[in-house]
């Protein structure tokens, strides 16, 4: 055990001591945060997602409905059924504004445009909306509140009885850093597990230092271990750095505990070495090591949920994204710092990683060369 620990630290010290190894862990992913935050961090939000709510059912609403689906419009539309339903979907950040069509509309509509109409009656529609400091969804709220003026005016003569009424709803306004410093974190981890440890076991393999370490008790096991634990030290550390920059700098919030995230972080770093490890027991030199790591890395930057969403992508490409690891790190990152979720709320996520981790584990173990 003891030498186990000299080795542990020994690995702790070799790392310190390589500085393009920490300028790759520790600088370049707050440089990078940085860079983005400052870019795109707090850009104006160019589609609101609203859900409307038709309760009339009737050829009115589904007017109303359409001119509010017009495509000119910064609007993504969904349909709800229950608004006790859209409310949550309000209050976690999935949804910008709700639009209620009440019952009677069609009544109110219809007498409106009668020739004896009773042309003092009002109606108000209830519009539902994020609490946003920044303002941008009571811009959404003030288009929507123009559309509607607009459908009364195309279809009913006389003074403007139909409006809306904002209300209000205690949610949280996401902004593109917010969802960029889950994304960043887990890729931070994904490039510390991988990269580190496969550059280790092949350049020390090339070097012939895995043939010495064959002639010793500490096996294959206690060498991986021994690389392990310097780097989720690493990563715990890097982790640390890159949320302090992201809540002091750029203002993110994380909702959920910080042990979940620590959990979570610890889980994806154990899945990602074990990439790692398979990557350097099939590469036979440095160079074939850069390729592989850069095929198994390089597409999960760009689909792995980092910096576009996945539901952003084609259908088609979603299942190629949808089979990648760092998809699922990233995803339960953003849902426990963003949504609060706990654990046991990420159970999918946490069980496609260790599904992974295992098969990964596994294939490195069968097919590890000690030269």
């Amino acid at each position: 055990m003891r030498g186990f620990a000299v080795y542990a630290i020994a690995n702790m010290k070799m790392f310190f001591r390589d500085r393009g190894a920490v300028f790759w862990s520790f600088v370049f992913p707050i440089l990078f945060m940085g860079l983005l935050g400052l870019g795109f961090g707090r850009a104006g939000t160019i589609e609101f997602d609203m859900a409307v709510i038709d309760e009339d059912d009737t050829a009115w609403s589904g007017g109303l409905w359409q001119a509010l689906d017009n495509e000119s419009l910064p609007f993504a539309v969904t349909n709800y059924t229950v608004e006790a339903d859209a409310r949550a979907a309000l209050e976690a950040g999935d949804l910008d504004l709700v639009v209620v069509i009440p019952r009677g509309f069609a009544a109110f509509m219809e007498n409106q445009t009668a020739p004896d109409g009773d042309r003092d009656r009002t109606l108000a529609l209830p519009i539902l909306w994020g609490a946003d400091p920044q303002g941008n969804t009571l811009v959404a709220v003030g288009v929507a509140e123009r559309v509607v003026d607009a459908f009364f005016q195309a279809t009913a003569s006389g003074p403007d009885a139909l409006r809306v009424a904002p209300e209000p709803v205690n949610s949280r306004s996401l902004d593109y850093i917010d969802y960029l410093a889950p994304g960043i974190l887990a890729m931070s981890v994904m490039q510390t597990g991988v990269f580190g440890l496969t550059f280790f076991i092949v350049t020390a393999r090339e070097k012939r230092i895995l043939k010495r370490l064959q002639a010793t008790p500490i096996g294959a096991a206690m060498l991986l271990a021994g690389r392990i634990i310097p780097a989720l030290v690493v990563v715990l550390i890097q982790s640390a750095l890159l949320l302090l920059v992201a809540t002091l700098v750029f203002g993110v919030q994380i909702v959920g505990s910080v042990l979940a995230v620590s959990v979570l972080v610890l889980f994806g770093a154990l899945v990602f070495i074990c990439l790692g490890f398979m990557v350097s027991s099939v590469a036979k030199s440095i160079d074939s090591a850069e390729t592989l790591m850069n095929v198994a890395t390089m597409p999960m930057f760009f689909l792995g949920d980092v910096f576009i969403p996945v539901s952003g992508l084609p259908v088609e490409v979603q299942y190629i994204a949808n089979a990648m690891p760092l998809t699922y790190f990233a995803r339960g990152l953003r849902e426990v710092m963003l949504r609060g979720a706990d654990l046991g709320s990420i159970g999918v996520e946490l069980g496609v990683l260790a599904v992974f981790g295992v098969i990964t584990f596994g294939l490195a173990v069968k097919l590890f060369r000690w030269e």
